[in-house]
């Protein structure tokens, strides 16, 4: 049976929901750290169909499935490869047997808008879509909690769930990677008129099938999958002290070689006592995917180039295998290149592009902050970091906003990081656009968003002649006065 870990922060946010607005509810954000464990990594009021304190006697117990689902989808997207939405929870002033009652039509039915808008609910991972998911229950008026272990499918089904308030915060191992992303994929369509919407999707599932064989290497060298990441970590840290030992008693000229072993250790982030991982994932070469039979030579009318680099930040647990790692690294890149995809192609006006044309996309990128700590902090506690997109232009204020209504969390904007992942050089677009045959065929789309300068300028005309309707309404009042 798995037990659901909380920190007494959990315990105090739903006994403010509770006595605040008398009825709430949200998501769960966790992560799983064996197969019997796993801790609550975030709880996220839902805060769409918020109403006035006097109305909640004709609200109830209504819950909004849509909400939920929407809440659900975008939470799904900021969190890092590591973290799911793993359930949803109900904070009440009253017992708990209505909710209870109610939470597995609620459960199926957010289900089923989630499949219905995005056909598979495995699409942010590598590995099998989760199957079971928490609801938690809390009662302000017996300071009751009531756990229970929600499986989808053939109507669903509940099973009791063990949980537990832990007073010690829960350690994070920060493991970072930046993935090169550089592919080339052909367009199959033979139509005019390309859907580059279409097109974008296809590249996901491409990606998602070459990022299944890839090797994830960590401190660059390669781990067996079996062990689990405190033994890696203990093991490195090993290492390093023996190299340090041999630095301190040698005076061979061997000595600049162990100098240079330490120093690699230092800059993949052990040295020092911090436990920031470095990771570099490995794709094969794509003719070693394939049959020899299956290799052909084929004519397209055109095709898709992929460049960028992805920053991939991911929080994992002592208890994780070294799988486990690699799995949510995989994931973590994968979600990544969804999201930018997906909020890409939302502001499209127009997805259709010609054959002939040069189509140059600039999806969002991204940007990461780190969740308010509610309890006490060390300076060596690593704090996890949760990420939004941002296209060129974009205002940090846009990160805080959507923080507030997905996490239900306040942000300052300066702490928002901003340079994980840098902007391309417009040179790269000139570039290309140089290399064109006709420039009447070329179609350059940086960004979905308005152009800053443009907006600016039709602001400041809007308040010349809003100022000069103002001057001619007085200097007529005046002469219409004196007459």
């Amino acid at each position: 049976m798995r037990t659901l870990l909380l920190s007494k922060a959990d315990e105090h946010y739903l006994e403010k929901c509770a006595r605040e607005h008398r009825f709430s509810y949200g998501i769960i954000i966790g992560h799983q750290a064996d197969l019997t464990k796993t801790f609550v990594v975030h709880l996220a009021r839902n805060n769409e169909d918020d109403v006035d304190l006097e109305d909640m006697t004709e609200v109830g117990l209504t819950i909004s499935s849509q909400a939920l689902a929407s809440q659900w989808l975008s939470a799904s997207k900021m969190c890092p490869g590591s973290f799911d939405v793993i359930g949803i929870f109900v904070s009440s002033v009253d017992d708990q047997s209505a909710e209870i009652k109610t939470a597995k039509k609620i459960f199926s039915e957010v289900f089923d808008i989630l499949l219905k808008n995005n056909n598979s609910l495995g699409i942010y991972t590598t590995d099998l879509a989760q199957s079971d998911y928490a609801f938690l229950s809390y009662s302000l008026a017996n300071k009751q909690v009531v756990c229970k272990s929600y499986t989808y499918g053939n109507g669903g089904t509940f099973s009791n769930m063990e949980f537990k308030f832990v007073d010690k915060p829960f350690e994070w191992i920060q493991i970072e990677c930046s993935y090169d992303l550089e592919d080339i994929l052909p367009i199959v369509e033979t139509v005019r008129r390309i859907n580059i919407e279409d097109q974008l999707k296809n590249v996901i599932l491409a990606f998602r099938k070459t990022i299944l064989v890839s090797e994830v290497f960590l401190q660059n060298e390669f781990v067996e999958d079996t062990i689990d990441l405190q033994t890696y970590i203990k093991k490195s840290k090993s290492k390093e002290e023996e190299l340090k030992a041999a630095a301190g008693n040698s005076a061979t000229t061997s000595d600049s070689d162990v100098s240079d072993a330490l120093r690699l250790m230092g800059s993949q982030g052990f040295v020092g006592g911090s436990e920031i991982i470095r990771a570099s994932i490995l794709l094969p070469v794509k003719c070693q995917l394939a049959k020899p039979t299956d290799i052909k030579v084929r004519e397209f009318n055109g095709c898709l180039r992929m460049s960028g680099i992805i920053s991939t930040r991911i929080y994992c647990s002592a208890r994780n295998s070294i799988a486990d790692v690699k799995r949510y690294l995989r994931d973590d890149v994968l979600r990544s290149l969804t999201t930018r995809i997906q909020v890409y192609c939302d502001g499209l006006t127009d997805p259709y592009v010609t054959n002939e044309a040069t189509f140059i996309s600039e999806p969002p990128r991204r940007v990461f902050f780190s969740l308010p700590s509610e309890g006490p902090s060390t300076s060596t506690a690593i704090a996890v970091q949760f990420s939004e997109y941002l296209f060129r232009g974009e205002a940090p204020t846009v990160v805080v906003a959507q923080a507030k209504q997905i996490l239900d969390v306040e942000l300052d904007p300066e702490a928002i990081i901003m340079d994980a992942e840098g902007q391309p050089d417009d040179i790269n677009f000139a570039n290309v656009l140089a290399s064109g045959d006709q420039e009447d065929d070329i179609r350059s789309t940086t960004s979905s968003m308005p152009n800053p300068e443009l907006s600016r300028s039709l602001y400041m005309l809007g308040i010349a002649v809003a100022l000069l309707v103002l001057m001619t309404s007085v200097a007529l009042h005046y002469i219409l006065t004196d007459k």
